[in-house]
């Protein structure tokens, strides 16, 4: 039991809400209802979030800190057993609860889902590439997030409830895990999922003992230190020094529309993308081990030699460094 980690889940049905405040004497931890409100409601394109979504990336220093807590007292998660699967979260607005037989009362209501245009799944192409690159992005961010990520099962293949969020009196396939879709899946989301929490691992500085300081984090704008964290700014970057990698810079782009970043100089040293969601499999992550990873990098060249990258709308990226080619 000594090494054993105590998780609250800090609130309950008669509206007591002590996330951030829960008793603690520094052992408790506690699941982040506040990330996952505060990451749903950024990513999918609401004003007014970008510094708070900056406190979730680093740990929640707001809630934790204080306390004397550390980063690792936040469970961060974006979906749990209660509400939307991630991809219910990006295909419906509204609950669809009926088949729980009670005329559809049951279940939470505000749930800052976005169905990316079209409520369901029988949607356009477009739509459902969106709602694609949005899964990639919520799973982006929990995994650049300080603090323990947390993942509802079946979330790493797509697993969907047909917008149903409040499932708990079902014994059937609607909360069943799907082995065949995750196999089907193992090219796309899964394949994504199995690279990003790879990286996490990978990263010294993903899973800090302490919250990250100035030190070692440096926040950003569309320019180079000049971060936006006005009521209508809906992009947040920063890079972060790593013992591993050297430093990587991650950028999120919640706006409507694309926009065409400036990249920190870094003498001696060239950015390179790693991580694109706007792109589809395998393009999302490039790996070392992509065949065609060194020709997907050249088609940026002409933007990365000028220490540039274009970021389409609703997309994030990582990007590491690498010395840098004299002719």
């Amino acid at each position: 039991m000594s090494s054993g980690q105590l998780i609250a889940e800090a609130w309950d049905t008669g509206g007591l809400y002590q996330v951030g405040s829960f008793p603690h004497w520094t052992i408790w931890s506690e699941w982040n209802g506040k990330y996952r409100d505060i990451v749903r409601q950024f990513i999918k394109g609401t004003n007014g979030f970008s510094g708070a979504f900056a406190e979730c990336l680093c740990g929640s220093p707001n809630l934790y800190q204080e306390g004397g807590r550390k980063p690792w007292n936040s469970i961060n998660f974006v979906c749990a057993h209660d509400g939307f699967t991630l991809a219910d979260l990006v295909t419906y607005n509204n609950k669809h609860n009926s088949a729980n037989g009670e005329d559809n009362n049951d279940g939470e209501n505000h749930n800052h889902s976005w169905n990316c245009g079209q409520e369901g799944e029988f949607a356009s192409i477009s739509v459902k590439k969106l709602r694609k690159r949005q899964m990639r992005n919520f799973f982006l961010c929990l995994m650049v997030s300080q603090g323990v990520p947390m993942m509802y099962m079946g979330d790493e293949y797509g697993h969907t409830k047909g917008g149903n969020n409040n499932t708990y009196c079902h014994d059937n396939d609607i909360n069943y895990f799907w082995w065949d879709k995750k196999d089907e899946s193992s090219s796309d989301f899964f394949r994504f999922c199995h690279l990003m929490t790879n990286f996490r691992h990978e990263c010294e500085s993903l899973g800090l003992y302490d919250f990250p300081t100035a030190e070692r984090l440096q926040w950003h704008g569309q320019a180079p230190g000049r971060p936006d964290w006005s009521e209508t700014s809906r992009f947040v970057a920063f890079t972060l020094i790593d013992s591993v990698k050297g430093e990587i810079y991650v950028a999120f782009n919640a706006y409507h529309f694309p926009v065409t970043i400036a990249l920190p100089e870094r003498p001696g040293y060239r950015w390179e993308p790693l991580v694109d969601t706007s792109k589809p499999a395998p393009f999302d992550f490039l790996s070392s081990n992509l065949p065609e990873r060194d020709t997907a990098i050249k088609q940026y060249s002409h933007f990365l030699d000028s220490n540039l990258y274009p970021m389409l709308s609703y997309s994030s990226v990582i990007l590491t460094l690498t010395p840098a080619v004299i002719a």
